[in-house]
């Protein structure tokens, strides 16, 4: 696993829980990124499932897109490379996860995921400007998933001249309006050795951030 902190067993244990629509913030301890993102946690990912989820969930994009039928892929993500989609062993390859899940009708998560992959190959945002779909930012994509569904309406936080939606940004509003519930947390205080699920995942995220 390229010497992160996340191993394959983590990965697996992740892979077994992990639902279409879960957002996946992660965090690398040692890297140049960290300097120009705010926060411990500076980076997200929407898992969209793997084609038997996918299925079940009736998301039409598979049909229209290959790339969607290979087992391995399972999670879209937006890095300098541009918005593809993703194994989650590459997306896993870190120091350190937390996994949202939407509290949103199943209806409501699969249009979500459809508005996502509609972004699919696109170049990454190095702008962060969230008024230009051209391009897009990983924050930007589950923004673009998931705004304005079930009434759902993300605080933008103006940065430079330019307003923008951090992966802590993400997280507080998580935390504070119960839109999306953290249910799984890797790689900090109280969980450095296995993945923590259930109680005391709220407490074990609040603390890694916001102490």
């Amino acid at each position: 696993m390229d010497h992160k902190q996340v191993t394959r067993h983590t990965v697996n244990a992740a892979a077994a829980f992990l639902q279409p629509g879960d957002v996946i913030v992660t965090r690398h301890a040692k890297a140049l990124t960290n300097l120009f993102f705010p926060g411990f946690w500076p980076h997200a990912a929407l898992y969209v499932g793997t084609p038997a989820q996918r299925q079940a969930a009736g998301a039409s994009a598979a049909r229209k897109n290959p790339a969607l039928r290979e087992p391995g892929v399972s999670v879209l993500e937006a890095k300098k490379d541009g918005v593809l989609l993703r194994p989650l062993v590459e997306t896993l390859t870190v120091d350190a996860f937390t996994i949202l899940r939407p509290n949103l009708r199943s209806a409501a998560i699969t249009r979500a995921i459809e508005r996502a992959l509609a972004h699919e190959g696109k170049q990454y945002n190095f702008d962060f400007n969230f008024f230009n779909s051209d391009r897009i930012v990983c924050t930007e994509l589950v923004y673009r998933a998931f705004d304005g569904l079930e009434d759902l309406d993300f605080p933008l936080r103006e940065r430079a001249g330019r307003k923008t939606l951090s992966a802590e940004d993400l997280l507080d509003f998580a935390l504070d309006t119960g839109a999306f519930t953290p249910v799984a947390i890797f790689g900090v205080d109280g969980c450095r050795q296995a993945v923590l699920h259930g109680d005391g995942v709220r407490d074990a995220l609040i603390a890694s951030y916001r102490a």
